[in-house]
């Protein structure tokens, strides 16, 4: 079995935490650097998770959302802000997965 890596995408401070650790990672500085380094990213078959670091439109958080149902590798997590106030309800995929289940059970 190949080694899976795990690779970080976001803004400067998290990358260079997180590389302390000895994992890599890409700085970006908007979303369009964010989508060309995580379509790179993709094919690469060593990369087994990618950690994003970064604020994101809900636009970008949607086509990620529909890659993940289309393909089980890698494993994507969106690493949220953990200096913000109400952390809880910032995590955006978690509102969305909330809110299609509440459509479904009340439904």
């Amino acid at each position: 079995m190949e080694i899976q890596k795990i690779h970080i995408i976001g803004e400067e401070e998290i990358v260079i935490l997180l590389g302390l650790l000895g994992l890599e990672g890409t700085v970006v500085k908007n979303e369009e650097d964010f989508l060309n380094e995580f379509l790179e990213l993709i094919k690469t078959q060593s990369i087994g998770i990618i950690i994003i670091s970064i604020p994101l439109s809900d636009d970008v958080i949607d086509f990620l959302l529909d890659y993940k149902k289309a393909n089980r590798k890698p494993f994507i997590f969106l690493l949220p802000d953990i200096f913000q106030p109400n952390i809880e309800q910032g995590d955006i995929i978690f509102n969305k997965i909330r809110n299609a289940l509440g459509d479904i059970v009340f439904k």
